[in-house]
Order: structure tokens, then sequence, then C-alpha cells
């Protein structure tokens, strides 16, 4: 009896770790199609922050809270407002671009590669 319930006790462990390792398990299979890109402007959390795809000027741009940035492919750079993004549709408010001499703690994270 003690045999039993011990084989029992075996098999309930594996079938709950098998049962959690397949659903957590980010693979797809193999007839899933590619995930597709949205079109438009949209928001995307890469590398923990949170950046826009701006379609019109085709790059993303990033805000730390204090100030604006956009991706030139390689690193950050402040964003002065000087293509689309930010024309139409948005409130400066209070927010001055800074200075190109103001010295300012560019991030570092990386932007989505498609």
């Amino acid at each position: 009896m003690r045999t039993m319930k011990m084989c029992l006790a075996t098999l309930f462990v594996v079938t709950a770790l098998t049962g959690t390792w397949a659903l957590t398990s980010r693979t797809p299979s193999a007839g899933a199609a590619p995930r597709e890109e949205p079109r438009g402007d949209y928001w995307r959390n890469h590398d923990g922050h949170w950046s826009l795809w701006c379609e019109a000027d085709k790059r993303w741009y990033y805000t730390d809270g204090t100030h604006w940035f956009w991706h030139d492919g390689k690193v950050w750079a402040p964003y002065r407002f000087d293509k689309k993004f930010g024309r139409e549709g948005f409130v400066h408010g209070e927010y001055k671009i800074p200075e190109e001499r103001a010295r300012i703690v560019l991030p570092v994270h990386e932007i989505h590669r498609r």
C-alpha cells in the first residue's frame, strides 16, 4: 500500500510539472503564423520600457517623463520636435525642448527590431 501511494504521489508531481512546462513554454508551434506587425503608430514595451513607433517618421520615440528621445538606429538622441511626431494632437504643456548644450542623460535600452 505504501508503494502504491509513493507511485501515485510521484505520478502526480510529474504530471503537474509537465503541465506547468507545457503551459509556460514560449516556443510557437510549427504551424503557427508569424506575428504581424501593427500598422500605423503604436506603443510597444520592449526591454522594460514603453516606446512609440511613429509610422510617419519611421522611427521610435521614448520619454523618461522629463525629456523626449528618438532612436537613430544605434542610440537614443534628444528629440527636438523636428519631425511629424508631436506636431498634431500633442499638448506640450510646460515642456521646453532642451538646449543643444544641455547635459541630458540618454537612455541606453534597446528598441524592438523587426
